[in-house]
């Protein structure tokens, strides 16, 4: 009797050890869950938060024949800041962004906030009147910390009237 008695001990302990692991494995699957879900939620903000709109009139879109340059106006419609770093212009086939466009906030503020609104130009060539053209901007959010979550993007379909 003395023998079923440590053997029923042995399988206790075990019994316990084991539960024990799964225990502290699910524990750490759920805590990387409740992580992965606070990164995604915190994405999903920055997303809902960051809007663009491209506010040029559709059919005088701003064109210098001379230097192909031409200018789309962007107006931060969301509800936090949007980076004018990160800006992405398209027209015609044409994608620039960086170095390759020239980006000036309009107003006062020195940052792009809601409401605000930017003039990005940008080299496009062999764009004529009267033909319909595709064009797309996009850019990203920033948060109060000053952390790039979410992006804003618009399109348009338009038309030149060059200068």
């Amino acid at each position: 009797m003395a023998g079923s008695s440590i053997s029923e001990m042995i399988f206790f302990i075990a019994a316990i050890l084991v539960s024990s692991a799964v225990a502290i494995t699910l524990i750490g699957v759920i805590d990387n869950y409740a992580d992965q879900i606070s990164d995604e939620a915190s994405v999903m903000e920055g997303e809902m938060r960051s809007r663009m709109t491209i506010i040029n009139d559709p059919s005088y879109v701003v064109y210098d024949t001379s230097s192909s340059n031409l200018t789309f106006y962007l107006k931060n419609t969301g509800t936090s800041d949007l980076s004018m770093d990160d800006i992405v212009v398209v027209a015609n086939g044409t994608a620039k962004a960086g170095n390759d466009i020239r980006v000036t906030l309009m107003g006062t503020s020195s940052v792009w906030k809601p409401g605000g609104a930017v003039q990005v130009t940008f080299t496009v060539p062999n764009i004529v009147e009267g033909v319909d053209y595709n064009g797309w901007a996009t850019t990203s959010g920033i948060n109060e910390n000053g952390q790039i979550r979410g992006s804003a993007q618009d399109s348009i379909v338009f038309r030149i009237k060059g200068v």
